[in-house]
């Protein structure tokens, strides 16, 4: 399959614009990582820079995945898994911690937009497989 697959295209899309969205959060916190600690409630002891790091690595990762002629699904799937343990691990931050009101409203977008990706990840491996089912099932039948 070409890069313009279109059983491809909406992962494609989706792991682009998680690893835009991963970098471009990664350069907001190192920007401005000293006003985001006092804005959102951070406690002192946590360090924003590895966490920009971190995310920094992901979007590079993503989109190596994303760029791939054929998008790998193993790599795929486990984007959706590591985007989907954002999205829990993001629940008992915004219950539980004493994050500022604007840091657990923060938190929460964040986890909203990554399940966004999330699920266009997950409808597009669903896409690519389909597609693959139905080219089997045309081999089959000829």
């Amino acid at each position: 399959m070409n890069l313009a697959s279109p059983s491809q295209r909406l992962l494609r899309k989706a792991l682009v614009a998680n690893a835009g969205f991963s970098f471009l959060s990664s350069m907001i916190i190192v920007g401005w990582q000293h006003q985001l600690v006092r804005l959102l409630g951070i406690p002192p002891k946590f360090n924003p820079l590895s966490l920009a790091f971190a995310l920094a690595l992901f979007a590079i990762w993503l989109l190596v995945c994303a760029v791939r002629n054929q998008i790998k699904l193993l790599a795929a799937r486990l984007a959706v898994g590591m985007d989907l343990a954002w999205v829990i691990a993001s629940l008992p931050v915004v219950a539980f911690t004493d994050l500022t009101r604007a840091g657990k409203l923060v938190v929460g977008i964040v986890a909203m937009i990554v399940l966004c990706f999330t699920l266009g990840q997950w409808i597009g491996i669903r896409r690519i497989l389909s597609d693959r089912q139905g080219k089997m099932q045309e081999v089959r039948g000829a």
